[in-house]
């Protein structure tokens, strides 16, 4: 184990960037004056980034890319020297809430090993998202590094579990998705590939299968996603026969909603209902997924279960309860719930809450269409 001394730089910021000269000079901006040690290390970016990262004093390095970002991360790990390291890509910048942030990382209990940072898209091109986790503060120990070739995840070598902790004090800005031409050039040219000489090679796990099949979305081959989709059901589905959560349950929430979405679109009822029974009682405070349920009800003609569901979902949102492993639409704990309550109470003749949810629906999100569309018709007359 090595840990840094004290008369080490205390916050160290930890960068891999390549071709990010439209970003970089931005997120180097909103740190610089909170860190005392900038390490940018290059991938082969062929712009001006290498340029940028010079001129803001950065120390840079050089690593030949090999498809791999946890090599990536982990080289770079091995160039701070603060006794703190702060993770950002070029595409986010740093917010900082409490200049004293330093003092409270100094009174960080031994056993906490890092922190999670709250992030917000700038803009989006799947919706606004609340929750995620994003373990990006943590201590320079070199027992800690980065596995996995995509979406790479910070792990103890020796196998212990991280104690992570939220921190306030600081937040994360994400404009990564301002250019769609730039992000589908990105997931055909890189992500994509990447993923599926993984597929092939060792096989991926369920999280990075949905990533797979989302990447296949938003490059408009539905076929290829639902490859994907099928062989992640396949993989589910003695978990959903026996009642047993995965073992590796990040994401399966996620997973299974996306599943019944879709096994409910090609009218397949009983694999809708299996896949939420199982899903809530695993996860029972995941928004998306009471979503899913209520919808269903409503479909069947029985709006008082799904007015629960609904109710379930607004009342996560409202608490701040609802599962933030994974990000989560914001609209699954305001605007969608709200609107179903709407069509519920249409279903149950009740004009009256009807009006009253589609008004709470424009409160979320004025541009709401079904609730416009509702209250200008003469508040549920025909």
């Amino acid at each position: 184990m090595t840990l840094i001394s004290r008369s080490m730089p205390f916050l160290s910021l930890c960068m891999i960037v390549r071709n990010e000269s439209e970003h970089l000079a931005r997120c180097l901006m909103s740190a610089q004056n909170y860190v005392d040690e900038l390490v940018v290390v290059d991938t082969g970016s062929q712009d001006d980034t290498v340029a940028i990262a010079q001129r803001f004093g950065a120390t840079l390095y050089h690593f030949d890319w090999c498809d791999d970002f946890a090599a990536a991360r982990n080289f770079s790990l091995e160039k701070v020297t603060g006794e703190w390291v702060l993770i950002l890509d070029a595409d986010e910048t740093l917010v900082v809430e409490t200049n004293t942030f330093h003092q409270q990382l100094t009174a960080s209990p031994p056993l906490v090993m890092g922190y999670a940072l709250t992030r917000t898209e700038i803009t989006l091109l799947e919706g606004e998202l609340s929750g995620g986790f994003h373990l990006r503060l943590f201590r320079n120990d070199s027992r800690l590094r980065y596995v996995g070739r995509y979406h790479e995840q910070l792990r103890h070598q020796d196998g212990k579990p991280l104690v992570v902790e939220p921190f306030p004090p600081l937040k994360i800005l994400h404009y990564g998705n301002s250019d769609e031409q730039a992000v589908l050039r990105k997931t055909i040219e890189r992500d994509i590939p990447l993923l599926e000489k993984m597929r092939q090679e060792q096989g991926l796990n369920l999280w990075l299968l949905d990533c797979l099949a989302r990447n296949y979305i938003r490059t408009g081959q539905p076929d290829h996603a639902q490859e994907c989709y099928t062989e992640a059901f396949d993989r589910l589905l003695p978990n959903l026969l026996n009642g047993e959560a995965p073992t590796e349950f990040f994401w399966v929430p996620t997973l299974v909603c996306e599943l019944g979405w879709r096994s409910l679109d090609a009218e397949d009822l009983e694999t809708t209902r299996l896949l939420l029974q199982r899903g809530l009682e695993w996860c029972p405070n995941h928004a998306p997924l009471n979503n899913l349920a209520g919808e269903v009800l409503l479909m069947l003609g029985f709006p008082l279960g799904a007015i629960a569901y609904f109710e379930t979902s607004l009342r996560l949102g409202q608490e701040g309860s609802y599962d933030q492993t994974d990000p989560c639409p914001k609209s699954a704990i305001t605007t969608d719930p709200a609107c179903g309550l709407g069509r519920a109470y249409q279903q149950l003749g009740q004009p009256e809450h009807a009006i009253a949810s589609y008004e709470l629906a424009l409160s979320f999100d004025a541009n709401c269409a079904i609730a416009q569309q509702y209250l200008r018709g003469g508040r549920g007359e025909e």
